[in-house]
């Protein structure tokens, strides 16, 4: 099903290359790499004075994709967008998550181009009730100083492999065969989006806000497993400035569910649509 549609690495390599030294970022591309993470962070380290600028690396297939709690992320040839960037970080921590943040600038994006994506708690892209990317994003030491790390992995067609039992897939293709036409702007106005956002941690509140009850699971019921496995039940609703979940409990209460929880939507279960 909609295999047609693929992301044509070698002219998106190309563009992204005219549009890095426009914008005055490091950027390397290769075919086949394990991880676009693990060789972003090696470009940064091999740079004299570390990423002084944005340093971004694509890929057109992963061998060792990784998605959240270490899931594997099938990332085919042609089947997607798998990047990864590195940004300088302040000595202040932000308030508003990266993650959440850059989720909903990427889903703006898509939106604007007629994809009707949503974000999913706590930092995935869902489509048709399926999950069409997901976002690693760390503050880590790299070259010396302090870094935002992203990794970003973003389905443009089904992938062809076995998927994680609990995950259903969904792509940029079901949006419809206009997007063909225009793929390698639609992927330079993520990567850029991405890599802006990320270099402005004070834009990162105001997506908050766009986000607060924007997200898919605003006003499900839900299920809640804390980390010490009590699990209580309610109605999701906005997403805090910091990120939290916010679920009233049928006793009224509200609760806020954080990085370490997880979340899983009650209504209409299927199995594949826990958060």
């Amino acid at each position: 099903m909609h295999r047609n549609l693929a992301l044509d690495f070698d002219p998106l390599a190309r563009q992204l290359r005219r549009l890095a030294a426009r914008q005055g970022w490091v950027m390397a591309a290769e075919a086949c790499v394990d991880s676009t993470n693990e060789r972003v962070r090696a470009l940064v380290e091999s740079l004299d004075g570390g990423a002084q600028d944005p340093v971004v690396f694509l890929a057109g297939e992963q061998t060792a994709g990784v998605g959240r709690r270490g899931a594997h992320w099938l990332s085919a040839p042609g089947d997607g967008l798998w990047f990864s960037l590195v940004v300088p970080a302040g000595l202040e921590f932000p308030e508003a998550p990266p993650g959440l943040a850059l989720a909903a600038r990427l889903s703006r994006v898509l939106q604007g181009q007629g994809v009707s994506v949503t974000v999913k708690w706590p930092n995935d892209l869902y489509l048709n009730a399926g999950k069409l990317g997901g976002l690693m994003i760390e503050r880590c030491r790299l070259g010396g100083e302090v870094c935002w790390l992203a990794g970003v992995g973003i389905n443009w067609r089904h992938p062809a492999g076995p998927l994680d039992a609990e995950y259903r897939a969904s792509a940029i293709s079901e949006a419809g065969s206009g997007r063909q036409r225009d793929s390698i702007a639609l992927a330079l106005a993520l990567i850029e989006a991405a890599v802006t956002l990320m270099a402005r941690p004070a834009d990162w509140s105001v997506e908050m806000a766009h986000l607060s009850r924007m997200h898919c699971g605003f006003g499900k019921p839900v299920a809640v497993e804390r980390g010490n496995r009590v699990c209580k039940t309610g109605i999701a609703g906005a997403i805090c400035p910091d990120g939290a979940l916010e679920i009233t409990l049928s006793d009224g209460r509200v609760i806020r569910a954080g990085a370490h929880d997880r979340v899983r939507v009650l209504a209409e279960h299927t199995g594949h649509d826990s958060y």
